[in-house]
């Protein structure tokens, strides 16, 4: 009996670090199932899946459209509105499947907030992965797990499904290439439009090489990668000094020890050497919205940016976005989602009697945010 691992189930075993070495792009056969598992079936199967998925509690598994619309106890079953396209799974293990991460944002779109979804599809865009129960609750990926064009290509092969216009557009402010959670909200916080409470900076680039020739030996090019690059649209600041651009970089803990410190020096006068500034923001100046103002306004001097004037009543108002983004985005860890903190205790309740409970998921009353080091998603 094969399965499809589906939804926040799915989210887990991309999530694998046992998985990480195989999971590509290389996508296989949805071959949905036109039944769950029986209790038996299932049994067989559990110690294919990855350890966080076999803790007895209900996996989340797709059918096809047309299966019976049955509620077993043992498995929480889904249905795909029709048919899918051809490659959108993954295979994790023998007769085991998940959906790609390409259709699982579609899936997961209804139910998280845009910036939720945003943050999400920015760790698949991304070369981390949020593992709680790993040092500093994730792990480094070689690679994305997916592309905006692969997620694009998919959601045009859907169709107007429910999700994909969702998606589409949290994909167009979505990060490329981030390598943690703490670059994640910093980017945006830059990034995004005034409208939305960032600063309505333009972010070139996330972790890309770029070529520098190094100090200690100048006839010798090395590669730099910059956590975040802000273009410099004229290519001089308003000082008349030439710039490609300003890096900026997020001083965290693996920052700490005196060989990483000299490792800073060097990265720091190569680029400053290279016509690239860089500024170093740690988390102490990550939380205070003050600094940060002031920080942006500093970046937007350098990079020859026009500080637009405007109403009072408009400057606060955008101050307030700015706060309340950056309160959003620190409730946001990967791992506790508002489509169920949100949940009462009716409902709660109802889904349990109904077998569809997960406890893998965290309820209204969960009080387990620290299981994820607070220092991997920037928070004090």
């Amino acid at each position: 009996m094969d399965i499809v691992l589906s939804h926040f189930s799915a989210l887990e075993a991309l999530r694998a670090p046992s998985l990480r070495k195989r999971l590509n792009r290389s996508r296989c056969a949805i071959d949905l199932p036109d039944r769950a598992p029986t209790k038996a079936e299932l049994a067989e199967l559990i110690p294919r899946l990855p350890q966080s998925l076999q803790s007895g509690n209900p996996p989340e598994i797709l059918l096809a459209h047309d299966a019976p619309r049955t509620r077993p106890l043992h498995v929480k079953t889904h249905r795909a509105l029709d048919a899918l396209p051809e490659l959108s799974a993954v295979q994790i293990a023998p007769d085991v499947r998940c959906v790609s991460p390409e259709h699982l944002v579609v899936q997961l779109a209804p139910l998280l907030t845009e910036m939720e979804l945003v943050c999400l599809l920015s760790e698949l865009l991304g070369t981390y992965a949020i593992v709680p129960n790993v040092t500093d609750g994730m792990f480094k990926r070689r690679e994305p797990l997916t592309t905006p064009d692969l997620i694009t290509a998919h959601i045009e092969l859907l169709g107007p499904a429910p999700g994909t216009a969702k998606v589409r557009q949290a994909l167009s402010i979505s990060c490329v290439g981030s390598a943690s959670p703490r670059e994640t909200k910093l980017s945006l916080r830059l990034g995004l439009s005034k409208h939305r409470g960032g600063e309505g900076l333009k972010v070139l680039s996330m972790n890309d090489p770029i070529q520098v020739r190094m100090i200690h030996d100048a006839m010798r090019k090395g590669v730099r990668k910059p956590d975040i690059l802000l273009l410099c649209p004229t290519g001089e600041g308003r000082d008349g000094k030439k710039r490609r651009g300003v890096a900026v970089e997020y001083d965290g803990k693996d920052h700490d020890g005196a060989v990483r410190h000299a490792r800073d020096a060097a990265r720091h006068n190569e680029l400053v050497a290279n016509g690239i500034d860089e500024i170093i923001v740690t988390a102490a100046q990550y939380s205070d919205q003050d600094y940060m103002d002031g920080l942006a306004k500093t970046i937007r001097e350098m990079l020859g940016v026009p500080e637009v004037r405007v109403k009072r009543s408009v400057a606060e108002k955008r101050r307030k976005k700015r706060e309340e983004l950056c309160r959003e985005l620190e409730g946001i860890d990967g791992v506790h989602w508002s489509c169920f903190k949100n949940m009462s205790e009716d409902e709660e309740d109802e889904e349990a009697k109904e077998g569809a409970g997960d406890d893998t998921r965290p309820r209204a009353d969960n009080n387990g945010w620290d299981v994820v080091p607070v220092e991997a998603y920037m928070a004090d």
